[in-house]
């Protein structure tokens, strides 16, 4: 638009005095006119391209967003980050706006403000930590996570410690490059698929987490060894059976399986359990 803009500007200011005849179907359009110098270095300014506006599709709903984030006003600047992540999700600054978005909704998922309600629960005769993640749909690994528990041996009636139900739903994006975390309807956190070597499928599949494992070289480890909490986290995908792992240098095309930063791993085994529903979308 700019070129054609210059061809054109070009034509019509600095046309001979002399009508010729036009020597293209473009020149026959443009009327050959003369104009004062002042008039065609007031044109040119305004084609300069420093001045032509930021189009960027999401760019200025994320930089309102920081603004408004320095400024303090939350509310107001998670709305322009949903804005972003919603309507211009392949934008440059959508995954810093997942990011950021994300963050915010973890603070509220772990102080109980939102999303999963965090139960205060008071441990009654004939319990035992079997009994009471299944019956509140959790699972160990999250309850010594909440309550900086070290071991599972002692468990008394009137002891009390923090659960959260684990009924969230995985959605796997392979159009957009992301995984992310939704209590129900509503988004929590989207993280990055930074490689992936992942069968093809039409449309959207529904399936559910089949397993999720901790490794160390090839060796599962348990959620009560010393060296849980440094092993590699696992989350296997039930149909078709994939895996969600994290990133290495090299990438293994032996296994069916998308990768993931390790502290975003971390997380999402934290927040999932077997059974959670999944949905992959093509």
């Amino acid at each position: 638009m700019l070129a054609g803009t210059l061809v054109i500007a070009r034509r019509a200011f600095f046309s001979d005095a002399v009508e010729q005849a036009p020597a293209n179907k473009l020149e026959a359009v443009i009327p050959a006119k003369n104009h004062s110098k002042e008039a065609i270095e007031s044109l040119l300014a305004k084609l300069e391209v420093e001045s032509i506006p930021d189009v960027t599709p999401g760019e200025r709903a994320f930089e309102a967003a920081r603004d408004l984030l320095e400024k303090g006003d939350y509310v107001a600047a998670e709305e322009k980050l949903k804005y972003v992540n919603t309507y211009y999700p392949t934008a440059v600054s959508a995954p810093e706006a997942r990011r950021i978005l994300g963050e915010m909704n973890m603070d509220r998922l772990f102080s109980g403000k939102e999303f999963a309600e965090l139960i205060d629960y008071t441990v009654k005769s004939g319990d035992s930590f079997y009994k009471i993640v299944r019956d509140h749909n959790t699972k160990l690994d999250l309850v010594m996570f909440l309550n900086d528990m070290q071991r599972t041996d002692r468990l008394h009636p009137g002891d009390k410690f923090k659960l959260m139900e684990l009924d969230f739903r995985l959605v796997i994006d392979m159009r957009r490059n992301v995984v992310s975390l939704w209590d129900g309807p509503r988004y929590i956190k989207g993280y990055e698929i930074k490689a992936a070597h992942f069968p093809e499928g039409k449309d959207v599949a529904k399936t559910s987490v089949l397993a999720i494992e901790a490794q160390s070289g090839e060796r599962k480890v348990k959620l009560l060894d010393s060296d849980y909490r440094s092993a590699e986290k696992v989350v296997v995908i039930k149909s078709p059976q994939v895996e969600i792992r994290p990133m290495k240098e090299k990438v293994s095309e032996d296994i069916e399986a998308l990768y993931l930063d390790n502290s975003d791993m971390e997380e999402i085994s934290l927040l999932l359990r077997t059974g959670n529903s999944v949905e992959i979308r093509y």
